[in-house]
């Protein structure tokens, strides 16, 4: 197991023994670590709100929904001085956004209709210049105009910025720039994101903008500056394990920063500089953050001081996955306390809707089962299926140590 950012899991089994630990205590060639500074887009959101917003970019007489100016702000004033900076100095910089598309979703401003997925419970994420709303999940597409479907008027406006968005600002931020957009909007084709690191390697970009696929293995040596636009994103995410997500993502956004001969700078922006992912993170401390982030799971009897298993049913009726979902709970509840060597010993959270409720067209219910010791954990487990009442359509997913809880 190789990472600058290890799992709390992994971490744990080195300090119990089960794993050894060794560490690399220095970069290649004692490089410096890239100076990591945080801006807080509160304080920049009160001082830019006094001030004259500019028009959102649209493209001219296509009928195509307005984008809403706050979203201009994202670059913040240090942000962008540095970006220009680094570029005068004909240096690379890269630009992180773990959001695609151009508007997070779109709203009518009469009626507040929001354009959702017919197949999924989320939003449809707008993307400008294929002129279509999108799925991230199921890849539901539909055409897009500026005409609301709930009231009929010409009132839809773009809400949230993704990096097709970011990409048009910074043309305007940085005229003359060299600028790609590395996403899967843009590598979705055979090779093109080989080629895409190829030009990035020879210096042929300026600036690129990327989501999570820029973060990890890519070892050029012109980038000297990294920007990461709302770092705090997965930290609002239902999942236990999100202030970790948080820290090994930008930690590794960050590492792309300073690797050739010329310091690395990063700065960070974020609507949470006081919390502690983003505090020892601007420190480079992996272990600070792990004593913070054990605490909490130590309080709340999450991994790595229990084991887990989710539970998940999903079915095309909604009203016969959750009967069968709170069925199921209750026969593990009595299962765990009828048995002696299963009581005390497992604890049933639930059942709740999953985070993602309707995904593919299958609406989805979850159970947690948690416990210290795996034996009785995997025995109520195992007894699950046969307890779940029987279905054509509802299924049982059974996952243990789930990694992913959405």
């Amino acid at each position: 197991l190789g990472s600058a950012t290890p799992a709390i899991e992994s971490y744990e089994n080195c300090l119990q023994g089960r794993y050894r630990l060794l560490e690399i205590t220095k970069r290649v060639y004692e490089r410096p670590l890239p100076a990591i500074e945080t801006v807080d887009l509160r304080s920049e959101l009160n001082r830019s709100s006094s001030e004259p917003i500019r028009k959102a970019p649209e493209l001219p007489g296509d009928g195509s929904p307005r984008s809403s100016n706050a979203e201009h702000r994202l670059i913040s004033a240090r942000l962008a001085a540095a970006l220009k900076h680094n570029y005068l100095r004909s240096r690379q910089s890269l630009i992180f956004l773990n959001r695609r598309g151009f508007s997070n979703f779109l709203q009518c401003t009469r009626c507040g209709y929001v354009l959702r997925c017919q197949y999924c419970s989320i939003t449809l994420t707008h993307h400008l210049k294929q002129k279509t709303v999108c799925c991230h999940h199921c890849n539901f597409r539909r055409p897009v105009t500026e005409i609301c479907p709930g009231c009929g008027h010409s009132t839809l406006l773009g809400v949230g910025a993704g990096t097709e968005q970011i990409e048009e600002c910074l043309h305007e931020l940085v005229p003359g720039a060299r600028i790609a957009r590395m996403d899967r909007d843009t590598t979705g084709k055979r090779g093109s994101h080989e080629t895409l690191i190829r030009i990035w390697e020879k210096g042929a970009v300026d600036i690129l903008i990327g989501t999570q696929m820029i973060t990890k293995g890519h070892d050029v040596t012109g980038v000297t500056f990294v920007g990461a636009l709302l770092a705090d994103l997965s930290l609002n995410l239902p999942d236990f394990r999100a202030a970790e997500r948080t820290f090994q993502l930008l930690s590794q956004v960050a590492g792309r920063s300073g690797r050739g001969d010329d310091a690395g700078t990063v700065i960070v922006q974020t609507y949470q500089p006081d919390h502690y992912a983003i505090q020892h993170l601007a420190n480079h401390d992996y272990k600070g953050f792990v004593e913070c982030e054990m605490e909490l799971r130590r309080a709340l009897n999450y991994p790595p001081f229990t084991r887990l298993v989710r539970l998940r049913l999903d079915g095309p009726k909604s009203d016969e996955v959750e009967t069968k979902a709170k069925t199921l709970t209750a026969a593990l509840r009595r299962e765990a306390s009828g048995k002696p060597k299963l009581q005390g010993q497992v604890e049933v959270l639930g059942p709740a809707p999953a985070p993602i409720y309707k995904l593919r067209n299958r609406y989805r219910w979850h159970v947690l089962l948690k416990g210290k010791h795996f034996s009785p954990l995997l025995e109520l487990a195992s007894r699950a299926r046969d307890l779940a009442p029987q279905s054509r359509s509802a299924r049982l997913h059974v996952d243990v140590d789930p990694y992913n809880m959405l």
